[in-house]
Parts: C-alpha cells; sequence; structure tokens
C-alpha cells in the first residue's frame, strides 16, 4: 500500500456562537428568581455591575423600560392593542464586544439549555411578597423538643431522634425509611427503630407514623381499639379504596357489616396529625409575570419585586478613565465595562422579549381569562411566534418554567399552550384543556348513585357540537385522576355510611 500526502478543500456549515451570545440565550430561559442570582453571581466578579433593588412592589419609577404592556379594550377595535416599550433583538445585541473574538467558540446546548424550575403557583393579587407568604405559626418544633428532652435521655438517642425530626412532613409521617435514618446517623436499624417506637409515642397521636396505615393503627392502639380485624383491614387499605367490601370481609372472617362498622371508626380518626402544626412553612412559588384586570382592559407586567434592575458604575469607569493605568490594567477595565453594558443590555432585552411574548399569550387567551377554562383557545408555539415574529424556539424558551399570576389564579405559562380538537363547526375550534374541564364538570354534576359512563360523557360533549371518542373521555378522564364509573359507583356508597 502505498501512502501519500494532499492538500483538499472543505466545506462544512457550523452554527458560531460567541460566549455572550450563549449567555443572552441562557438569560432567556432563566426565571426572575434564577435572573437575579445569576445577576449577583456577575456583579460579584465585575467591579462596574451594581443591582438596584426594588423599593417596594408598586414603584414604577425606576422600573426598567419595557416592563409593562396594556392591553386597551376598544369595542371599535378587532382585537386588544398592546404597547410595549422594547428594544429590537438586533439592537440589543448588535454592539457585542466578543463579537469576533472567538470565533471558534461552538454552539453547545449544555450551555444553553440550562436547568429549570417548575411548580404551579396559587391565587394572587400584586407583587409576590416572599416574607408575607411564610407561616407565621410558630411553637411546634419548641414544642416536639421540649417532649424529646423529657422521653429521651441518651445523648445517641437523641441524634438519632433530630434525624427523625428533619424527616418529617406537612403530614405529620416520616418521609425517610427507618434504613435510611439510620444510615444518615451512623447508627443500627435496631436503634433506629427503638428511637421511633419512643417518638411514636409523642402528641398528637400518629406523629412520626411511617405511612397512613401506620399512622391509623398509632391512633386505635391508643384509643384500645386494634385488632386482628383492624390490623387485616389496614394491611389492604387498596382495597378499602377500590371498594371491596365481600372481599375485605373475607379476609377479616367476618361480614360486609363489619367492614362498614370498622370504616366507620376509621373515619373517626385524624389520617394527617401534622397538618395545621406548623411543621413546614406555607411556601409559594414566586409569579415572574403578573397579570391584572383594570377598567381600560387587562395589564400585564413582570414581577419587579423580584427583578431587581442592573446598573452600571459609571462614576467608578470615569475615575478609571482620569488615572495613568498600565496597559494590563487598561485591558481588564475595558473588558469589564463593556461585558457590563453588554448584560445589562441583554437583560432589558430579555425583560422585553417576555414581557412581549406574555402579552400576546393573554391577548389570545383573554376569553379564558375573563369566562373560564371552557373558553381557553387552542394555542401553539408557532402562533404566538409569528404574531411576535420570532422564532418558536425563543417563545419556547422562554414560556418553559416561567410563572404568571392571574385573576384567575398562578400557573405555569406553557399551561396556556393546547392542542386544538376539531369541532363541527371550523370557527369554534376548541383546546384539550378545555375539553378536560368540560369533562369533570360533567362528572362533577353527576349523581353520586349514578355515575355517568365514558360512554355517555362522549356523548354529552358531541351533543355540543365537539367530536370525542370514548377512549378519549377514558384518556382525560385517567389524566385528571378520576376513577371510573364503577370505582365513583362504590365511593359513593362508601360515603353514604352514617
Amino acid at each position: 500500500m502505498q501512502l501519500s500526502q494532499s492538500v483538499k478543500l472543505k466545506q462544512k456549515q457550523s452554527l458560531v456562537m460567541t460566549p455572550q451570545l450563549q449567555q443572552a440565550i441562557k438569560l432567556l430561559q432563566l426565571s426572575n428568581l434564577e435572573l437575579s442570582q445569576h445577576l449577583q453571581e456577575q456583579v460579584d466578579e465585575n467591579p462596574f455591575l451594581e443591582l438596584r433593588e426594588p423599593k417596594n412592589a408598586d414603584d414604577a419609577t425606576d422600573a426598567p423600560a419595557g416592563t409593562a404592556a396594556e392591553l386597551q379594550a376598544d369595542s371599535q377595535a378587532p382585537e386588544p392593542h398592546v404597547e410595549l416599550s422594547s428594544m429590537s433583538e438586533s439592537a440589543a445585541l448588535a454592539e457585542d464586544p466578543t463579537a469576533h473574538s472567538d470565533i471558534d467558540n461552538r454552539f453547545d446546548a449544555s450551555v444553553v439549555d440550562a436547568p429549570r424550575t417548575s411548580s404551579a403557583a396559587a391565587p394572587f393579587d400584586g407583587d409576590f411578597d416572599a416574607i408575607s407568604n411564610v407561616s407565621s405559626r410558630e411553637g411546634f418544633y419548641p414544642n416536639l423538643f421540649k417532649q424529646l428532652n423529657l422521653m429521651i435521655e441518651d445523648p445517641r438517642q437523641r441524634l438519632i431522634a433530630g434525624h427523625f425530626v428533619n424527616a418529617l412532613e406537612p403530614t405529620g409521617w416520616i418521609g425517610m425509611s427507618v434504613a435510611e435514618v439510620a444510615l444518615a446517623s451512623g447508627s443500627s436499624e435496631d436503634e433506629a427503630d427503638a428511637v421511633l417506637e419512643k417518638l411514636q409515642t409523642f402528641e398528637p397521636t400518629g406523629l412520626f407514623a411511617r405511612d397512613l396505615a401506620d399512622c391509623l393503627r398509632l391512633q386505635l392502639v391508643e384509643q384500645g381499639l386494634f385488632s386482628a380485624a383492624f390490623a387485616m383491614l389496614l394491611d389492604n387499605l387498596d382495597l378499602l379504596g377500590r371498594g371491596e367490601i365481600k372481599r375485605l370481609a373475607r379476609l377479616i372472617g367476618g361480614t360486609a357489616e363489619d367492614v362498614m362498622e370498622m370504616l366507620k371508626t376509621i373515619r373517626t380518626l385524624n389520617p394527617k396529625p401534622g397538618e395545621f402544626l406548623g411543621i413546614d412553612h406555607l411556601e409559594m412559588p414566586s409569579p415572574d409575570v403578573i397579570v391584572r384586570r383594570r377598567a381600560d382592559g387587562w395589564a400585564v407586567e413582570l414581577n419587579r419585586s423580584t427583578l431587581p434592575a442592573v446598573v452600571i458604575n459609571e462614576d467608578y469607569a470615569e475615575m478609571l478613565e482620569k488615572r495613568r493605568l498600565d496597559e494590563d490594567a487598561k485591558n481588564y477595565s475595558s473588558g469589564a465595562l463593556n461585558n457590563a453594558r453588554w448584560l445589562k443590555r441583554a437583560v432589558e432585552q430579555r425583560n422585553s422579549t417576555t414581557l412581549k411574548i406574555s402579552a400576546e399569550i393573554i391577548r389570545q387567551q383573554t376569553d379564558f381569562l375573563e369566562k373560564g377554562l371552557d373558553y381557553l383557545k387552542p394555542l401553539s408555539l408557532r402562533d404566538v411566534a409569528q404574531a411576535v415574529g420570532m422564532h418558536e424556539s425563543t417563545v419556547s424558551r422562554v414560556t418553559t418554567g416561567l410563572l404568571i399570576a392571574t385573576p384567575r389564579g398562578g400557573m405555569p405559562l406553557k399551561s396556556f399552550f393546547s392542542v386544538n380538537i376539531t369541532s363541527r363547526d371550523s370557527e369554534n375550534d376548541t383546546s384539550a384543556a378545555a375539553v378536560r374541564n368540560m369533562v369533570k364538570r360533567l362528572i362533577s354534576q353527576e349523581q353520586p348513585g349514578k355515575p355517568l359512563s365514558d360512554e355517555a360523557i362522549s356523548k354529552m360533549i358531541s351533543e355540543q357540537g365537539i367530536d370525542l371518542a370514548r377512549r378519549t373521555v377514558a384518556k382525560y378522564r385517567e389524566m385528571l385522576n378520576i376513577p371510573s364509573s364503577s370505582q365513583r359507583r362504590m365511593q359513593a356508597r362508601l360515603a353514604n355510611i352514617a
């Protein structure tokens, strides 16, 4: 085989992104709290950057441009008008100080696609105040440790008990197994079991239970009602939940009437003894966007209470310019100042983009805000992207993980998107979320003793002009965690027990 060298030309396309352009895309994905944390990290590294915290929730004078959008209600106009104060994407990123400094830097999805937090928010009015949202109830833990100090004298057992206390959940049960607590405390499982046995004697009865069955058992023992029949019943709570009374009767060696009497006793117990004791503070995720109803329409604005303003320390920059610095110091200060100015523009662009997309979503879903979930329109990323003149990926990045507070409660911004279900009236297509709400409403209005079957629900919705198959009703019912008609009928029978 003969080896030889040769020179060949080859063309290749690749996506080239500068570090700061990657950072700009990353900013689009951050919630307000995540953005605030990221900016604080930048401030710690850049002497020219400062953060100006909002003085109060209603302080609009310090809010940067593009923090509010108004959807004016105009009866003569076919659609509400949105006024936004924002800069174009090209203008915001045109003065990238490192636009040509690293042309070999390639796109890295792991850098841009940072993890997002997601959670649902509760009904909301006004800017979010984290301080007022924390439970003011006190006294549970001091009272618990008083009992602990009286009941447990061994320092080693107190250490193990502390791990059980840390594992307490708002229900009053422990969220860790005995083996996990033993491993965390460096003890044996027998030692941990012995400590747990003492903790389960604390007030209220049922505290430190392993699960629901254990919680009910502790209360039955405390009342002197626990028996072999109750032990068998608690071991088969899933059968009780499904209403299989006859099967339970065979297991306990009694009759259906015996099971019903035992069920009456169980209903007098407290399944969540830790509830309302202040075991955990009331935590509500902070919304990123707030929607308010005004006399002239809907107003969409960013939650300024969690969104600090980026400020450039121009006085410090001017002072450095007057001083005689060596070449390295000049290069550092010039680069840091340019990066600070670019970051400020990127944050303003992020806020403007978030506001513009949120306002367009609200514009298209005003019927939902005014009339309810049945009027949630089908909406896709493409619809919003075309309306605001952006790419679908940009809309997806902005809406993923953001929370919006509306008069109808707080929810993820993504929840406004729903697939289209075609109706016989092509002009009135319905979203899947609205149809799911119809299914939920029909089931909530049914007679408990005569639940509607999936086929009956399908026919009732079809009468409203929406073709919906029975299997689709079953799928939506499972998504809503609603049991089948036979299970609902059995639950109704159990509920009628005095």
